[in-house]
C-alpha cells in the first residue's frame, strides 16, 4: 500500500481536494446532528432495493497468510463449507542429520527401552483462530502428496487448489477439540517442552519408517540419501495434505485458522539417541520455509475452500425480503436508492445506511455458533474503473483525502476510519427481548455531493470482505477469511428494513 501513496505528492492532492470539495456535513458523528423538528430540520427514510449476489473465487493467499481448515456441515441457511490445507515441510539446512555430531541413532522404529531409534512422527499446525462451535470435536486426516505432483509449488494461490497425483493417507482420523487448543500440551518424551495453540496429529509408523530408511547423507550410503540436498529430498517427499473428515451426518460447524509461517507449524520426528553410552530422548523438526537461498527453495502451500449452497435456504427457498451476507469467499448484495435522484437541495447533517439482522429461530441455535461478520463494507459499482468497483467517495476517512477514480490515490493513506464510516458489528435488544445484530454506515458526504452537484447515483455493493480489490490490487481488510455469516432484512422487510435515513435542512 505504501507505494501507492508517494509522500511528495500528498501535499498537492491535499490542496487540490481541499479546494474542490466544500461539503458542509459534520465529521464529528451523530452527537452533533441537530434534533429533528420538522420545521428547520427533517428526517426521511429512503427505500433501499437490494439484490443478492454470489462471489466467484477471488481471494489469493500467500505463504504468510492464515489458511483455513475444517468444515461447516450444520447450517441450514447458508449450506456447507469444506476447507483443506496443503503444506510442504522440510529441514532448514542440507545435508541434514538428526541429533548432533557424535550421536548414534539406529535405523529402527520403536526401539527397546535401552536402545536408540525412532519413536514417532507428529504433524503440528499453528492454531491462530476459530470460527464456529467450540464444544464439538472435529476430525482430520493427513495424507502424503505424491512425489510425482507437478502443480504443488511455492506461489500465491486462489482458494480452489488441489494437488495433482494420488494422496496416500498417513494418519488415523484424529479428533481435535477447539476449546482445548489454548491449553498447554507437553510434548511426548520431554519433561520441559510444552506448546499451546497447536493442532497435533500423530502420523503412521509406516510413514516414519520411510523417513528412517533414508537417513544416510553420504553419496555412497544406505537408502536414497534424501537428506543430502533440497532437490533430492523434494524428489522423495512433496508435502502434506490435511483434510477434514466431516460429512453431512457429522453436524459440526468449525473452521480453524492455521498459519504455516509460525514455528508452531512443523513436522516433529521423535527419537532416542546414544552418545557416550547415554540414551537421551529428543526430537528434530522440519518447517515451512518462506524464503529461498542458494541451497534451498521456499516451501509450497495451498488451500481448498469450497462453499456449497445446495439444499440451503439461501438458494432453494430464499426469504423474499432478506439478503444473505457471508464473509469472503462468500456473497454480496447490490443496493440502489432511486429516491436520491429527486432529493431536494439541502444541507445533509447525516445520511446513514442501516442494516439489521433477521435472527434465526433454529432450535440448533446456529446463529450463536456461526456469528455475523465483524465488519461489512460498502463500495461503488463502476464498470469504467479497473475491475468494476471503486471505494465510496469522501466518507471512508474524512481526515484523509483520496481519489476513488485514480489508480494511485484511490484509498485513504491511513485506511478506513471505522469510527466515522461505521460498518462494524453492533447489537441491540428488540421489543420482544431478542438480541439483534446490526451495522450502520455514515455516507453523509457522499450523499451531500450527490445532492449539491448532481453527481452520479451509483449502485452500491454491500459485502463482508477478507481483502479489498481495486485496480487489480489487493488490500487487507479486518475480517478473517471465511469468518461470519448473517441474514439481513432487505428494503421490503417490515421488522428489519434495509434503509437510508437522511437528516437534513432545506436550502
Amino acid at each position: 500500500m505504501q507505494r501507492l501513496f508517494l509522500k511528495f505528492l500528498i501535499p498537492f492532492f491535499l490542496f487540490f481536494i481541499g479546494g474542490c470539495t466544500k461539503i458542509d456535513t459534520t465529521t464529528l458523528g451523530a452527537d452533533l446532528v441537530p434534533a429533528v423538528d420538522n420545521i428547520s430540520t427533517f428526517a426521511d427514510t429512503l427505500n433501499v432495493i437490494g439484490t443478492q449476489g454470489f462471489f466467484k473465487d477471488s481471494t489469493i493467499l500467500n505463504g504468510t497468510d492464515d489458511h483455513i481448515l475444517g468444515a461447516i456441515t450444520n447450517d441450514p441457511v447458508f449450506g456447507t463449507t469444506k476447507a483443506d490445507v496443503f503444506v510442504e515441510l522440510k529441514p532448514r539446512f542440507f545435508p541434514f542429520i538428526f541429533g548432533n555430531n557424535g550421536d548414534t541413532i539406529d535405523r529402527i522404529v520403536h526401539p527397546a527401552p535401552n536402545a536408540s531409534g525412532f519413536d514417532s512422527a507428529v504433524l503440528c499446525l499453528s492454531f491462530t483462530g476459530f470460527y464456529g462451535d467450540t464444544t464439538k470435536e472435529h476430525r482430520f486426516s493427513v495424507y502424503k502428496i505424491d512425489k510425482s505432483s507437478t502443480n504443488f509449488k511455492d506461489t500465491a494461490r486462489y482458494l480452489n487448489f488441489q494437488p495433482n497425483g494420488l494422496l496416500t493417507r498417513i494418519s488415523e482420523s484424529t479428533p481435535i477439540l477447539p476449546s482445548s487448543l489454548r491449553n498447554f500440551t507437553y510434548i511426548k518424551g520431554s519433561k520441559l517442552d510444552s506448546v499451546k495453540n497447536q493442532i497435533r496429529i500423530k502420523l503412521t509408523d509406516a510413514f516414519l519408517a520411510e523417513l528412517v530408511a533414508n537417513l544416510d547423507t553420504s553419496s555412497t550410503g544406505f537408502g536414497n540419501n534424501i537428506y543430502r540436498s533440497d532437490s533430492i529430498f523434494k524428489s522423495f517427499f512433496r508435502g502434506f495434505a490435511i483434510k477434514s473428515d466431516e460429512t453431512s451426518a457429522s453436524k459440526v460447524n468449525g473452521l480453524f485458522n492455521v498459519n504455516f509461517n509460525s514455528a508452531n507449524t512443523r513436522l516433529e520426528i521423535h527419537f532416542k539417541r546414544r552418545n557416550k553410552n547415554v540414551i537421551d530422548t529428543t526430537f528434530s523438526s522440519f518447517f515451512f520455509l518462506s524464503a529461498s537461498n542458494s541451497t534451498i527453495t521456499s516451501s509450497a502451500h495451498g488451500n481448498f475452500f469450497e462453499r456449497n449452497y445446495t439444499s440451503a435456504e439461501i438458494t432453494t427457498n430464499p426469504q423474499s425480503d432478506a439478503l444473505y451476507m457471508q464473509t469472503g469467499p462468500g456473497t454480496f448484495a447490490t443496493l440502489s436508492v432511486p429516491e436520491l435522484n429527486a432529493f431536494p437541495n439541502s444541507i445533509v447533517h447525516r445520511a446513514e445506511l442501516i442494516v439489521e439482522q433477521i435472527a434465526s429461530n433454529s432450535p440448533d441455535n446456529v446463529d450463536n455458533q456461526l456469528a455475523p461478520p465483524s465488519y461489512l463494507f460498502l463500495d461503488l459499482i463502476d464498470a469504467q474503473t479497473g475491475n468494476g468497483f471503486k471505494p465510496i467517495y469522501f466518507d471512508l476517512s474524512p481526515a484523509s483525502n483520496y481519489l476513488p477514480d485514480n489508480n494511485l490515490f484511490f484509498f485513504p493513506n491511513g485506511g478506513v476510519d471505522f469510527a466515522y464510516f461505521g460498518g462494524f458489528l453492533n447489537q441491540r435488544t428488540d421489543v420482544s427481548g431478542k438480541v439483534i445484530q446490526f451495522y450502520n454506515f455514515n455516507i453523509s458526504r457522499y450523499v451531500q455531493n450527490m445532492i449539491t452537484r448532481k453527481s452520479r447515483n451509483y449502485t452500491l455493493r454491500l459485502y463482508a470482505p477478507h481483502t479489498l480489490s481495486y485496480y487489480n490490487l489487493n488490500l487487507p481488510f479486518r475480517n478473517s477469511l471465511g469468518y461470519g455469516r448473517v441474514k439481513i432484512g432487505n428494503g421490503s422487510n417490515t421488522n428489519h428494513k434495509l434503509k437510508l435515513r437522511v437528516v437534513y435542512s432545506k436550502i
